[in-house]
């Protein structure tokens, strides 16, 4: 059961990437994330040759502290050998996606007692286009 999300935005006017992370408060595992790039005229997926690169990983969160961490910290923890992918796409192949955790969830990974955050990058974003990576989460209360 999918309790709650958390959605990150991007856009391709604004900027041609997106650098966050997402800090797991008590969830049990993520049950799903997916993503989709629209044309921001035609409102329509666009197509892979406007697709961006994608990566999602595991950090550990000594790494990104938290959800306003900077860009130098979240590529240098994605460059860590410390992380845990879950979607590394290169860009020009894929605008939207949907994975699923097949009704086994991803688990929420802990080191030495603390969880591990969630970084996301995403890079060489076309202009005129806009998108939208969302994660579903399973809570303690919802089992």
């Amino acid at each position: 059961m999918n309790c709650r999300s958390t959605v990150r935005r991007f856009d391709g006017d604004t900027s041609d990437t997106l650098h966050t992370a997402i800090v797991v408060h008590g969830a049990l595992g993520l049950r799903f994330f997916a993503y989709a790039v629209t044309d921001k005229g035609t409102g329509r997926y666009v197509d892979a040759s406007r697709a961006p690169a994608i990566t999602i990983a595991w950090v550990p969160q000594e790494k990104v502290r938290d959800e306003t961490s900077s860009v130098p910290e979240i590529d240098a923890a994605l460059a860590s050998p410390d992380h845990v992918p879950l979607l590394v796409l290169p860009s020009l192949v894929s605008a939207q996606g949907y994975r699923s955790d097949g009704g086994h969830e991803f688990p929420t990974v802990i080191i030495k007692g603390t969880p591990m955050v969630l970084a996301i990058r995403v890079e060489r974003i076309a202009a005129g286009t806009h998108g939208q990576l969302t994660f579903g989460w399973e809570d303690p209360p919802c089992r």
